[in-house]
């Protein structure tokens, strides 16, 4: 293929509302993984299911799933750090950082993996003694 053909103003395109979207998740779906992270954080009855946190949930639930993202959630959980042993003693656990970009939930996957494989070594050699 040459230059001219790459990018020509030919019929080969497809507009973006023809191609295929991954399907919008179901209220439910959604509702229940803020209800996890609710849970998971400890967060009082109060907290808001608001239209931000919405939209964040939607798209991470779109690109991952919804097992993925538990495990996302989960290793937030499970850094020390992002549960406010930091200078500031704050905790980092909004789901607006959670789901903030990909960069973001794979680094709280690979928290979750680590930590999980930590626990079943650890697991895997006290029950050998």
């Amino acid at each position: 293929m040459n230059e001219n053909q790459l990018f020509s103003d030919s019929d080969n395109w497809t507009p973006k509302s023809k191609c295929p979207q991954p399907p919008v998740p179901s209220e439910e779906r959604m509702q229940e993984l803020f209800d996890y992270w609710k849970q998971t954080f400890n967060k009082r009855s109060s907290t808001v299911f608001d239209e931000a946190r919405r939209k964040k949930i939607a798209v991470a639930l779109r690109n991952y799933g919804m097992e993925t993202c538990k495990k996302a959630i989960k290793g937030c959980a499970l850094s020390s750090w992002h549960t406010g042993s930091n200078p500031q003693s704050k905790q980092y656990n909004d789901l607006s950082l959670i789901f903030r970009n990909s960069d973001k939930v794979e680094m709280f996957l690979e928290l979750y993996e680590t930590e999980s494989t930590a626990q079943e070594e650890l697991d895997t050699w006290i029950n050998e003694k």
